[in-house]
């Protein structure tokens, strides 16, 4: 007479047969809560066990493992990650970024497949100036065959990308996407920084092995060492985790496409907006 209804035994084997379909996470508990079940959690996870493996807790090193087995999933530039890093906060950059009036921001691209790195700086915490960059950045991959249509970038929720959360309003950076290039824009969730994982270690790795070791003597020295890095990042520096350089990656994930993409100049944004004013007045219009 304690035996679980039929009911409640048919709904756990659906729940259990859908997630295992479609490779999620369930547990007793979740379950229990979100749909009620009037027996013990000890009761539910037996009949559970029947129809889904219950996975044991994952180690670092084994989720790192997985996330690298789906980005490798995805086509070259299928989703492109973008960012800003602030460098005025970098102490052993500090010095020349004041002597030579370097740029306050960069503006961080990076595709999750390949690894790419795409690199803009900017005197302006902006959306301009984040539109400015996306438009070259588009421009460039259009120019080697990279289909617009076909990309996602993936911004936080921060304002230089987004309107604020009681507005209405579409940014000029994600009408650039949307209406120039027929692209998509989408935001992570509030807060979840590893969304964004990509390229923030990205960020991590160039202050490292770039801003923080480097010596400039203008502002021109700065922004033509930047693009020795990037390419350097992008033509010879191997990715661990990845497990291969981005050139290497792009060949095995798109064999077609020029290697040449991942030359991408850096520039200071700001002074390419004499370019684009046309275009972005009938965008805000």
């Amino acid at each position: 007479p304690r035996m679980m209804k039929m009911y409640w035994q048919f709904k756990i084997k659906a729940l259990a047969e859908k997630a295992t379909a479609d490779n999620k996470r369930i547990n007793g508990a979740m379950i229990k809560r979100e749909y009620s079940i009037p027996y013990s959690a000890k009761t539910l996870v037996k009949y559970l066990k029947q129809y889904y493996k219950l996975p044991s807790k994952k180690t670092h090193r084994e989720k790192k493992r997985d996330m690298r087995e789906i980005k490798s999933k995805y086509r070259a530039f299928e989703k492109i990650q973008v960012d800003i890093k602030y460098l005025d906060d970098i102490p052993e950059f500090y010095h020349d970024f004041m002597q030579f009036h370097l740029p306050k921001y960069q503006i961080t691209a990076r595709c999750i497949r390949t690894g790419a790195l795409f690199i803009g700086y900017t005197q302006q915490h902006s959306t301009t100036s984040t539109a400015i960059f996306i438009y070259r950045l588009f421009t460039h991959l259009k120019h080697y065959g990279v289909k617009p249509a076909e990309i996602t970038i993936q911004t936080d929720n921060g304002t230089e990308f987004t309107a604020p959360w009681n507005s209405l309003k579409k940014t000029l950076f994600t009408k650039v996407i949307e209406v120039s290039f027929t692209s998509t824009h989408k935001t992570i969730p509030v807060g979840a920084k590893t969304y964004q994982s990509d390229v923030e270690t990205s960020h991590r790795l160039i202050e490292d092995e770039f801003y923080a070791c480097r010596y400039f003597s203008s502002a021109q020295d700065f922004l033509k060492q930047a693009h020795q890095y990037q390419n350097h990042f992008n033509f010879t520096r191997f990715n661990t985790y990845k497990n291969g350089s981005p050139v290497q990656l792009l060949q095995q994930a798109a064999p077609l496409i020029n290697r040449n993409v991942l030359n991408f100049k850096p520039v200071l944004v700001d002074t390419f907006f004499h370019l684009y004013k046309n275009e972005f007045r009938l965008l805000a219009s």
